[in-house]
């Protein structure tokens, strides 16, 4: 291997699979922005080596053997027929009471005998006892000999490869490994392979490849049932032999570097540096999921919530009546906990909010004014104290520790701490973040490797992954989910997913939980890599999904945490556990206690045959060769889905209410903020009509087309098609048309028809009979075929105030209809 690649690499050692969130996962993707090649090593349970990634970090799982751990145990049982001679089939410590018990009986009553006899014969008896006597130490030596040598009898020798004969194991199978990879510096951040490191490396140096090695202490594992104290005494054994070869020591806290010798580097845990705000809109705040839009002063505690010190968090807050607390947990808060507050008659300031999204906690805890820190007095606590400790001071918030404080004193200390000038400065926020902390250890790797010519790459995110620069003005990549988050603190848990077309899914989970504080939801879906169209708590790969560990990922979530599932365009929430359609899935949710709908959108419902009846002009006349017949059968297997299982069924649009009639109408729900505007309409001499098919054959695009561009040649309008435009864009172009053109060839109207009437323009659409009287009178909509589309669109020009009128009735009818107030009232009752 060439020397230059072996001195740019690095590589880990890990005791268990690798999260990216996990500390080694984040030392790992801080070494390859660095510019190092990286390489975690662990153990795996598969036969042969597995390699993946995280990000740009190589992922390799070495299978190990149990040959040394099975001759060490054959050694240990000794040879049979010995044993039997040895033991006297004496296999407890019982046994050989019994016996010892029998001898002893057997000396005494012999002495007895013996001093009633004549000379003669009491000297011969006397020999005889003394003979036995000796024979039965001999027995004992002999016995005590055998069971030295019986290594499961015994405690611990002191020696690891004796006491922890797996530890020989894993040196040998993920040695040969590290071996090949001749690294330029090891980090191992397990003690189970600190032999692997120290031998490999030294093995490494002896063929000329320059290695050093680190060693991440750990905290030590306390002594359970579960744990041998053999092991325990393999991993002292282990430090005290190999701890001081090590060319490097780090660690995660004060304490443990103070219980090693030497020179520690201290790496304390903190989490990435908050993204820059990118324009996305509000996220959830703490405050307001509170509820406490202009109350006083508000903690925030998010430690452990069976924590003592909470006693004088409460007695604290009584004596300051205008403050509030909330406590930030994922699991529900404990009753005996609210029963605290309650004993301080502070239950109605105490707030269990739900907890923050994932990658978001600097925005989540910014509205609060204090952090309230816990003990964290075991070794163990130390470094999720620290990393919580971070996540406070990086959103600006002071932090207070109830640790050793009476109620008094701490109710002093909060009622300072939130003075605004308390608040932490740009240098203490950037001194708690991972990037800071980790940038030592970066040095240390450098100045080990020989300072190895490397380019840092820190286009890379905290995955691992390249993060695409956005282009000025562009979306942002991942669009952030702005519903309650999923959280066991609310009764109702609803997951969705897994198509989200248009992102309805994540528009339904929004309005839900904007009118019901009951819920929570989760919102997952299947796209391609690397696409975020649209917002979503689960991107899934669809190419993954029949990967049996994305297929249990994805069942555990499911059944551990919904109560409610909204399963739409019939896709299989499982993956491709069960088969690829949702019937498969059905039977196995159906056993749960889990309650599941069904959610409609369009052409995986819609009946082609019965819509060309139906529509004249209906999009299956123009079709791609073979759609009719594909589309046919979906609609046919989903409809008899529904109606074999007889589940909750909705539907976005009322069209396809002649295709499921057993289905009710959720109204299609889009941010009728986002697109109100208030420029006028129909005030230009040319007033813009817009047209902008996702696909032109689905909306009647080209039968349109030839009205639309004779008037626009004619100068009566100015006609915009907008095909393949980013929704930013598209916004833009809404509120700057005068009239919205539709579609011709379903018989309803769109996710774009509800946006151009939420900014107040008149839409022009074809309607079906079924659609027009499920509006009612409410119905803004032109009705129009391509037939009639001049006539309509002429109609409108003539009478500008009356088209002017007519959007503003539009806009009312878009948030009577489409702001998710009436959807979510629809959801209603399924979501008892």
């Amino acid at each position: 291997m060439p020397q230059s690649a072996q001195t740019a690499r690095l590589v880990f050692l890990a005791g268990t699979d690798v999260a990216v969130d996990s500390r080694t996962g984040r030392m790992a993707v801080a070494a390859a922005r660095d510019g190092w090649d990286v390489t975690i090593l662990s153990p795996g349970a598969a036969d042969d080596v597995e390699e993946s990634s995280l990000g740009r970090v190589n992922l390799v799982r070495v299978p190990v053997g149990t040959a040394l751990r099975e001759r060490a145990a054959l050694r240990a049982k000794g040879h049979r027929l010995r044993r039997m001679i040895t033991q006297y089939g004496l296999t407890d410590p019982e046994q050989l009471s019994r016996f010892h018990a029998g001898h002893g009986a057997w000396v005494r009553q012999s002495t007895a005998r013996a001093g009633s006899l004549g000379a003669p014969a009491r000297q011969g008896a006397k020999a005889w006892i003394r003979m036995r006597r000796e024979a039965h130490r001999m027995r004992m030596r002999v016995y005590r000999w055998e069971r030295r040598r019986d290594l499961t009898a015994g405690g611990p020798t002191g020696d690891w490869r004796t006491d922890w004969p797996e530890l020989l194991d894993l040196d040998l199978a993920l040695g040969a490994e590290l071996e090949k990879l001749r690294p330029a510096v090891v980090h191992v951040h397990d003690i189970s392979l600190l032999a692997t490191a120290a031998l490999s490396s030294a093995r490494l140096r002896a063929q000329g490849v320059r290695t050093r090695w680190v060693y991440e202490i750990s905290a030590p594992t306390e002594e359970t049932e579960y744990t041998p104290e053999r092991r325990e005494s393999a991993y002292r054994a282990l430090e005290r032999e190999f701890t001081g070869r090590a060319d490097a020591l780090t660690a995660a806290t004060g304490r443990l570097a103070a219980s090693a010798p030497g020179d520690v580097l201290l790496v304390p845990e903190a989490p990435p540096a908050p993204a820059p705000a990118d324009g996305r809109g509000p996220l959830p705040a703490v405050r307001n999921l509170c509820g406490l839009y202009g109350a006083g002063p508000l903690w925030v505690y998010a430690g452990d919530l069976s924590g003592h010190q909470l006693e004088t968090v409460f007695a604290a807050l009584a004596q300051l009546p205008d403050h509030h607390l909330a406590l930030v947990s994922p699991d529900p808060v404990p009753d005996a906990v609210l029963a605290l507050a309650d004993k301080q008659d502070v239950r109605d300031r105490v707030h269990t909010p739900p907890p923050a999204l994932p990658g978001l906690a600097h925005a989540y805890l910014a509205s609060a004014d204090a952090a309230v820190a816990g003990c964290g007095c075991a070794t163990a606590d130390e470094p999720a104290r620290d990393r919580l400790s971070a996540w406070y001071v990086q959103a600006g918030l002071p932090v207070v520790s109830a640790c050793g404080q009476g109620p008094a004193a701490f109710a002093k200390a909060v009622a300072g701490a939130v003075d605004p000038g308390r608040r932490p400065s740009a240098e203490e926020r950037r001194a708690h973040t991972w990037e800071h902390r980790v940038a030592p250890l970066l040095a240390l790797y450098r100045k080990l490797g020989g300072g190895p010519a490397l380019t840092p790459r820190p286009e890379l995110g905290w995955d691992g992954e390249p993060v695409p620069v956005p282009k000025a003005g562009a979306r942002p990549a991942r669009p952030v989910p702005t519903w309650t988050p999923l959280t066991r603190q609310t009764p109702v848990r609803l997951g969705m997913g897994p198509a989200n077309y248009a992102g309805q899914l994540a528009s339904f989970a929004h309005a839900v939980c904007r009118s019901r504080p009951d819920v929570s939801a989760q919102v997952f879906m299947a796209t391609a890599p690397g696409t975020f169209n649209y917002p979503a708590d689960v991107y899934l790969d669809s190419s993954k999904l029949g990967r049996l560990t994305v297929m249990l990922e994805q069942a555990e979530r499911v059944f551990r945490n919904y109560t409610h599932v909204i399963a739409d365009a019939f896709l299989p929430v499982l993956g491709r556990l069960n088969g690829s359609h949702l019937e498969d899935d059905l039977p196995a949710l159906l056993r749960t206690s889990i309650k599941v709908a069904l959610l409609a959108h369009g052409s995986e419902i819609r009946h082609p045959l019965h819509h060309m009846d139906r529509v004249a002009h209906s999009l299956f006349h123009d079709a791609p060769d073979g759609m009719v017949d594909r589309l046919t059968k979906v609609a046919e297997r989903n409809r008899a889905t529904a109606e074999r299982f007889g589940l909750p069924a909705f539907v976005t649009t009322p069209d396809l209410l002649d295709d499921l009639p057993s289905a009710t109408w959720a109204p299609l729900v889009v941010d009728v903020d986002a697109f109100a505007c208030d420029r006028p309409v129909m005030e230009r001499r040319r007033p813009v009509v817009l047209h902008a098919p996702s696909k032109r054959w689905t909306k009647g695009t080209d039968r349109a087309l030839p009205v639309l561009r004779e008037l626009d040649d004619r100068g009566v309008i100015e006609f915009r098609l907008a095909e393949q435009v980013d929704w930013t864009e598209m916004r833009e172009l809404v509120k700057d048309a005068d009239i919205v053109v539709d579609q011709f060839a379903i018989g309803s109207y769109g996710t774009f028809a509800c946006e151009g009437m939420a900014a107040g323009k008149p839409v022009v659409a074809y309607l079906t009979e079924t659609v027009a009287a499920t509006l009612g009178e409410d119905n803004p909509v032109v009705n129009a075929t391509p037939d009639t589309l001049r006539e309509a669109l002429e109609s409108l020009l003539d009478d500008r105030d009356g088209t002017a009128r007519l959007g503003e009735r539009s806009a009312r009818f878009a948030r009577k209809y489409h702001d998710g107030t009436r959807t979510a009232a629809v959801l209603a009752d399924f979501l008892q």
